[in-house]
């Protein structure tokens, strides 16, 4: 994930994202090779980026972004439905209320994201920087990213996938021949990891069931996928 920054002290470059359920990965399995969760802080590259943080003392500053650039497309447009909608959005701006945080329909999300705002993209606004791995977890539930897992004794590893995903693909963020090839999931809930030994005891005890490509990803699956290509 990319995350940019308005008006906060976060040096540019990579962070590593420490939660519980990895810390306990990494204590059972031991394994050869570690993978967190990694975030990239982009500076002011707004465009790029999959969220945003901002000084909240700056609020007003950092929606005026959008407020400029929507009162000078309502300018410039003829189309009188475009120039309704782009007033409405200016109104909700002027209020100080973020895009992000409002109900929109289909048809006006398409054109958000067309146009994309900076306020619609998911914004936290927070006074202190200095507790990343915080502000981290913060960003992923604004942005409803939740993390799941592949484990062994050869890698533990992180991975992000929208809230709502199937396990088909959540398979696709690993690789994409597990998503095409999908025959069936495995998971075990991290929240069960204190009653197992390992992977063999946890099937034997019944703490990894069998799922099918319909499956919901829930936050902490530690998933295994059989597949063919």
């Amino acid at each position: 994930m990319k995350v940019a920054n308005f008006g906060l002290d976060i040096v540019p470059g990579k962070q590593k994202y420490t939660c519980e359920s990895f810390e306990k990965l990494v204590k059972k399995f031991s394994p050869k090779k570690i993978s967190p969760y990694v975030v990239e802080f982009i500076g002011e590259d707004y465009a790029k980026a999959d969220a945003i943080v901002f000084d909240a003392n700056k609020k007003l500053d950092f929606i005026f972004i959008d407020l400029e650039k929507i009162e000078g497309r309502e300018q410039r447009t003829t189309d009188a439905k475009e120039k309704e909608f782009l007033k409405k959005i200016a109104g909700i701006l002027e209020k100080e209320n973020l895009l992000c945080d409002q109900e929109f329909n289909e048809e006006e999300k398409n054109f958000l994201k067309n146009i994309m705002p900076v306020t619609f993209k998911p914004c936290i606004g927070v006074l202190d920087a200095s507790d990343i791995n915080g502000l981290i977890e913060a960003i992923l539930k604004k942005s409803q990213t939740l993390l799941f897992y592949t484990a062994g004794e050869k890698e533990v590893h992180a991975w992000e996938v929208k809230k709502g995903s199937t396990i088909v693909e959540a398979a696709g963020k690993i690789h994409s021949d597990l998503a095409r090839g999908f025959i069936k999931g495995e998971v075990i809930d991290c929240k069960d990891l204190d009653s197992f030994y390992n992977l063999a005891e946890a099937r034997a005890r019944g703490f990894a069931k069998s799922v099918d490509r319909d499956y919901i990803m829930q936050e902490g699956n530690i998933i295994e996928i059989k597949f063919s290509v």
